[in-house]
């Protein structure tokens, strides 16, 4: 099994151009079962004239000192095989409660945006991960019970460009086949046993029972299934990618294009101009999509709510997505901006708010200062902030002088609808707003040639995409 797990791995990495000494990749390692082997196996590739690797480790403060001994286990390990380590920490039931997520979806974020910077930051080709064929077609049956289409059988991929899968057709049981023969000693998290977690019931309870009962190859056949949706979901991209070039109009998408679309096609351009509208692939139903294909349909100017506090609107031949928070519960809402940290990322209303400490600007930070999808300034003369939408007497200090913030969204032609949920950067307990994001920015604390403490905001998807300005 040793011998087949790891030419199996090779023949991966060769496929995509990644066995070479030159290429270096971050291998995600929680100290499980998973990624040991996959840190194991890789490690012994890259002995043979393989990639070079960096091992990185997330401890999420959820399980206390078990946690904390998976970070030494896995920093030993790499240790001892003379592997770079990078661990990062984080508070995930506190960020699960900040942001009303589950400790799952909490976690994944926390993990996710950590194992990203690090890529970025040391320049790796590919951020390796450990999901497995059980992974697979579990994720692909927990998709089908939550109500899915082809994208979403798709589930993962060897290769996305981003994220390289090795084991994805590997099974579990090879896994531990492979760590027994090579004598490895991997940790155990007790949570993946509990069965309060759906993918947990899946896995222990759901899958083993349609073997048992239906199919005893179901896994093969999810698996299958999954294969021949992203083929199929490939082509269709492209396809639907074409269609929505042709159906954007400077206010949103052209209703007389949409009509003339097969529903099939209809339903994937509404789902891109949800993720370029709002920024979020995910939490868009079959029942949002039939709203907005409502909308195509209706005579003289409809409207339909969304996620989040979206409303689209159906009028003078035009699909739009605006915001619409009520402005009672928006204007109580503040949250004071972590400057003493040198990274943050901040959930507001549906945006997020990515905040680094810097040294100096490069070339890409002056671009995100023309297109307005980042804030720059000089931390020793900045006050404290906090991110808020606007309030009555509000005003920003320009160029020309003090005015108010009501003139400048009416000179810069933001709709009216939008203008209470545009988030602002505003000095704590005052009237005084620094930035709106995506637009403006005042003339407080002006980044120099002698700053050596500079704060960014830039605007950013969960994967660190930059966002369009408002």
């Amino acid at each position: 099994m040793e011998l087949t797990v790891q030419k199996l791995v090779e023949h991966i990495l060769r496929a995509h151009d990644f066995f070479c000494s030159a290429r270096t990749l971050l291998v995600a390692c929680s100290g499980g079962t998973d990624s040991l082997a996959l840190l194991d196996t890789l490690d012994t590739l890259r002995r043979t004239e393989g990639p070079q690797l960096i091992c990185a480790h997330y401890e999420h403060g959820i399980r206390g000192e078990d946690s904390l001994a998976d970070a030494h286990f896995v920093e030993a390990f790499c240790r001892a095989r003379e592997i770079p380590f990078v661990c990062g920490a984080g508070d995930v039931p506190t960020y699960a409660r900040a942001h009303r997520f589950s400790f799952e979806m909490a976690a994944r974020v926390c993990r996710y945006d950590f194992l990203h910077r690090v890529q970025m930051e040391h320049g790796c080709d590919a951020l390796v991960l450990a999901h497995h064929a059980d992974d697979l077609a579990e994720t692909v049956l927990l998709r089908i019970l939550r109500g899915t289409g082809p994208a979403g059988l798709a589930a993962m991929r060897v290769w996305d460009g981003r994220h390289l899968r090795p084991f994805l057709s590997v099974t579990r049981a090879e896994i531990e086949a492979y760590v027994t023969e090579r004598g490895l000693m991997p940790r155990h998290d007790a949570t993946n046993d509990a069965l309060d977690a759906r993918r947990n019931r899946i896995r222990h309870e759901l899958l083993p029972q349609i073997a048992r009962t239906y199919n005893p190859a179901v896994r093969q056949a999810l698996m299958r299934l999954s294969a021949l949706a992203a083929e199929e979901d490939a082509f269709l991209t492209e396809l639907s990618h074409e269609a929505f070039q042709r159906a954007l109009c400077v206010d949103g998408l052209s209703l007389a294009a949409l009509r003339a679309m097969h529903p099939a096609m209809q339903r994937r351009v509404l789902r891109l101009f949800w993720m370029q509208e709002t920024g979020a692939a995910q939490d868009f139903s079959y029942l949002h999509e039939e709203r907005l294909r409502a909308l195509i349909s209706a005579k003289g100017a409809t409207r339909a709510e969304m996620p989040y506090g979206w409303v689209a609107h159906s009028r003078y031949g035009v699909l739009t997505l605006v915001r619409a928070y009520e402005k009672t519960s928006a204007q109580k809402e503040e949250i004071l901006l972590p400057f003493v940290r040198e990274y943050a990322i901040i959930n507001f209303q549906g945006m997020a708010l990515q905040i680094n400490r810097i040294t100096c600007m490069t070339v890409d930070d002056w671009h995100s200062v023309e297109e307005r999808t980042a804030v720059y300034a000089d931390l020793a003369v900045l006050p404290p902030l906090v991110l808020r939408t606007r309030r009555a007497g509000d005003y920003m200090r320009l160029p020309i002088g003090r005015k108010k913030l009501k003139d400048i969204l009416i000179d810069d032609k933001i709709p009216r609808e939008e203008r209470d949920s545009i988030p602002l950067l505003a000095l704590v307990d005052s009237h005084e707003i620094f930035w709106i994001a995506g637009g403006r920015r005042s003339t407080l604390a002006p980044v120099t040639e002698s700053c050596t403490d500079i704060l960014k905001i830039e605007i950013a998807d969960m994967d660190g995409a930059s966002q369009q300005p408002v």
